[in-house]
């Protein structure tokens, strides 16, 4: 009993995890115990099997084997004794009696194999019972043996007689004693295995009841914690959710009763002090709450602003002393308790809201609906000239809060604000005027600019002209006279004063050439300065090849550099670059214009030509010099009109005609180049010129068929300078020859065309599984009108900025959106990014009305409403690209 009490108080002292902890190790104990217990018997169980059935195995082989090696030799010693008479001894012997001793030998080697076995384990069943008949069987088999070789001598010495026939008998009975032996040894064996067999059941027996007992024994442990834990977990538990449960149904009296030391005891302790803290903070609440309520109704009444406030039944339940004021003597009907219609009716009753007069039913239902709202605002003008402004507010209990604001003043202000406003349109509308004027004179003032501007152009271009004809015409004579007065006048002079005369006359000749000829590229660079600004000249967008271009302007140069002895011009690194697009005349003028300038300012040295694409993959040119430089503050100058590194054309004596570096970069920077200088001075200038290539690297490649080459110049230019790469065929046929050899990401594809049509082509396209997932995008006539099997067709005459919207969306990419209109779609299109932020979706008449009042833009019209619409007089409009959409599968349209 003291013993109970000392451990019950040891359990109480100990942590709730502790006694988990000790509950969980017992049983984990207890089970490895009984795994242990149960282990080491099967072990020794199996190990006692095995030895048995291994000794019995062996015995049994070994005496069969034995008995089949006297049988062998009784067999051989009966063969010996019938062939005496024809082989005699020596040969029977050889014959049989070899045979005989090794099968008796055999037969003892057996014997001496189960001895050793039977020594080696003494305590097995084998040497209980077996050990000495093991030993007469081997002294049987050396008497056998001995009696044979007394039998060989005999025969050997006396022949067959008496004594012979006396061992012979021997013989058989010895064997008959052998044979005898080795079976009693085997039935031994079988015996001694049986016995073992029942030693083994009653070691099973054993090992069952020790099992047996384990188990009952952990059971009784299991038992006995699960009572423990009952008794002390588990009522802990319980009690204190019973505490928790009055605690939380308002009973703040309930209280824990828990002696033990563990956390559950703690966890009483802190919710019995939890309770006694809330019990005292609800007391000390409830006189806070009274305190509050005192305070929100002075607050309520000291506001400047009316309040009612009613209960989820409709029931008036507060109002404020400023509510009564703006109600006034007709207040008394605002009392706790009315409900929300009758205080309605006498409101409209009292003759004080304009709203209400002559209609106070219909207004009190009125405010009875908007009241009922979650939020609602109404401005009530009264016949004092007041105005009030009510704002209802629906609790989520279903109460009704108003709030009631005198907007007297705010309504002046706001009468005020309007007088002004009205005033100021009238200002700005005054200035307006003035504006329109100013606008209309600067208008004037600029198409005056425009007229001059062009007037310039037109005298720049007449004066050049007039220029050009009469400068021919003086250096074509000059030269003629040159050649002339050298030819037959110079032999004829006789004296040093002639001779000095005709030298002067041929270098002012020579003067006059120079001069003029220096003046016509003057003209010329004015004129061509002139064509580009005013955008008249063509220009080219074909694919060439730089390094060609250069080597082209080097031979063109060579004579500019032999004249220079000390100046020499060299390639110095020329790598592989892919072409551009430009034209081959304009990129030819600007190389040479810099190897002119590289040799004009270069008086010794050399001029380096580099050619390599930098790690952008823009194609680069440098024309480098080693003359004086230019001071940093002239590399801009220099590019532009009539400038040059240190002078102006037109106020110094200039050593060009300063229009060279102008035109080069309106040229490249036309083909999305860019072109400058950089210097050190008395190190040289570098001339730097860098372009895009013709195919940037992972760029898409569209392929363009049309017989027409217009067209497919046409087309090439727009999608080449959007950065697309750009392939055409003439036909059909050679369409598909290249589909099949370079894969396009889409095709453009006009339908009449000769020998293989565009139709033909799209149903081959699209029947070969390579090739039918490719867009192809049909370039149609109003004619026509169709998309013929392509994913789309777009109506000529084309818009270059639609097309490359078009092909942009088929592939994904980010491209400026236009206005559309989706013509019949009722919402969808299938291709969204056509239609733009601006899509209209319309019917045919308001179509035509949109289009006839200007619109711009694209006009998608699906193929099954093509002969509902008369598309000859759509695509007339040059400001509109019609496109055909097949009528299967729309996509929903998505707006930007």
């Amino acid at each position: 009993m003291i013993v109970y009490r000392y451990l019950s108080r040891v359990w109480s002292g100990m942590s709730v995890m502790r006694k988990f902890a000790l509950a969980l190790g017992s049983m984990v104990a207890l089970i490895l115990f009984v795994a242990t217990i149960g282990f080491f018997s099967l072990t020794f169980q199996e190990q006692k099997v095995a030895d048995i059935v291994a000794d019995s195995m062996r015995v049994q082989r070994l005496a069969l084997e034995v008995e089949s090696r006297l049988q062998l030799a009784r067999q051989a010693e009966r063969d010996f004794i019938l062939h005496l008479h024809e082989l005699g001894v020596q040969g029977s012997n050889a014959a049989y009696g070899v045979e005989f001793l090794d099968n008796v030998n055999d037969a003892v080697r057996n014997v001496l194999w189960l001895q050793n076995l039977a020594g080696m384990d003494a305590g097995k069943p084998l040497q209980a019972r077996s050990n000495h008949r093991l030993m007469e069987l081997r002294k049987g088999l050396e008497q056998y043996l001995d009696t044979f070789n007394h039998l060989a001598e005999v025969a050997q010495s006396e022949g067959i007689n008496n004594t012979f026939k006396h061992l012979v008998s021997g013989l058989d009975g010895e064997y008959l004693s052998l044979t005898t032996l080795v079976r009693q040894l085997a039935l031994a064996a079988s015996d001694e295995a049986r016995n073992a067999q029942a030693a083994i059941s009653q070691t099973s027996m054993v090992i069952k009841i020790l099992l047996i007992a384990s188990v009952l024994l952990a059971l009784l442990l299991a038992a006995s914690i699960t009572w423990v834990l009952n008794r002390t977990v588990v009522r802990s538990v319980v009690q204190l959710r019973d505490t928790a449960y009055e605690l939380s149904y308002g009973n703040l009296e309930a209280r824990a009763e828990l002696d033990s030391g563990d956390e559950f005891g703690q966890l009483a302790e802190s919710i019995n002090g939890m309770a006694e803290r809330i019990n005292s903070l609800v007391y000390d609440m409830e006189v806070r709450v009274d305190t509050v309520n005192d305070r929100l109704f002075e607050v309520i009444d000291a506001t400047s602003e009316g309040f009612i406030l009613y209960d989820k039944h409709g029931r008036l339940l507060l109002t404020n002393k400023r509510i009564m004021e703006m109600a006034g003597p007709n207040a008394e009907y605002l009392q706790p308790g009315m409900s929300r219609e009758d205080v309605l009716h006498e409101q409209a009753k009292s003759g004080l809201l304009i709203n209400a007069y002559g209609r106070e039913e219909e207004w009190a239902q009125e405010r009875l609906e908007q009241q009922s709202k979650p939020f609602s605002m109404q401005e009530e003008p009264l016949r004092d000239g007041r105005w009030m402004q009510v704002r209802s507010y629906k609790t989520s209990r279903g109460e009704i809060v108003l709030i009631v604001s005198d907007i007297t003043e705010r309504k002046q202000r706001v009468q005020d604000l309007a007088s002004m406003n009205s005033d100021l349109e009238e200002l700005v509308r005054e200035r307006t005027q003035v504006l329109v004027e100013k606008a209309s004179e600067l208008k004037e003032a600029n198409e005056r600019l425009r007229e001059l501007d062009e007037l310039k152009s037109t005298f720049l271009t007449s004066v050049s002209h007039e220029l050009r004809t009469p400068l021919t015409s003086l250096i074509g004579f000059s030269k003629i006279i040159k050649r002339d007065f050298s030819r037959i006048f110079m032999p004829l002079a006789d004296c040093e004063k002639s001779s000095s005369i005709g030298e002067r006359i041929q270098s002012n000749l020579d003067i006059i050439s120079n001069e003029g000829e220096r003046l016509t590229g003057l003209i010329n660079d004015v004129l061509d300065l002139s064509r580009i600004e005013s955008g008249q000249d063509e220009w080219q967008y074909i694919e060439v090849d730089l390094a060609e271009a250069i080597n082209r302007a080097v031979t063109a140069s060579s004579g500019a550099f032999a004249q220079n002895s000390q100046l020499k011009l060299s390639l110095r690194r020329f790598e592989k670059v892919p072409p551009v697009l430009c034209d081959p005349d304009r990129i030819h003028q600007v190389l040479i214009n810099l190897l002119s300038n590289a040799a004009k300012f270069t008086e010794s040295g050399a001029v380096y030509i580099d050619l390599f694409q930098d790690v952008r993959g823009r194609v680069c040119i440098q024309v480098q010099d080693t003359g004086q430089g230019i001071e940093e503050k002239y590399l801009e100058r220099i590019f532009d009109k009539f400038q040059q590194a240190q002078s102006d054309t037109l106020t110094e004596k200039p050593s060009g005609t300063g229009l060279g570096l102008a035109i080069s970069r309106q040229i490249i920077e036309q083909y999305d180049g860019r072109i400058w200088a950089s210097s050190e001075l008395g190190r040289g200038t570098t001339m730097h010129i860098v372009m895009p290539p013709a195919v940037p690297d992972n760029m898409p490649l569209v392929l363009v068929v049309d017989d027409d080459m217009t067209v497919r110049e046409y087309l090439s230019m727009y999608l080449k300078k959007a950065g697309y790469g750009v392939q055409t065929a003439a036909d059909g046929r050679e369409c598909l020859r290249m589909v099949e050899e370079l894969r396009p990401d889409i095709i453009c594809t006009d339908l009449l065309m000769p020998g293989m049509g565009g139709e033909e082509t799209i149903r081959e396209l699209k029947a070969d599984e390579r090739f039918s997932n490719i867009p192809i995008l049909v370039i149609s006539s109003a004619g026509e009108c169709r998309t013929a099997g392509g994913d789309i067709a777009m109506l000529k005459p084309l818009n270059g900025d639609t097309i490359l919207q078009v092909v942009a969306a088929f592939l994904d990419r980010q491209t400026a959106t236009l206005p559309a209109l989706s013509v019949g779609t009722a919402g969808i299109c299938p291709l969204p990014v056509l239609c733009g932020d601006d899509v209209t979706h319309c019917t045919r008449e308001d179509m035509w009305q949109m289009v006839e009042s200007g619109f711009k833009g694209t006009v998608v019209v699906p193929e099954s409403q093509v002969q509902d619409i008369d598309i000859q007089r759509l695509s007339s409009h040059v400001r509109l690209q019609v496109i055909l959409v097949p009528s299967q599968e729309p996509v929903e349209l998505a707006n930007g």
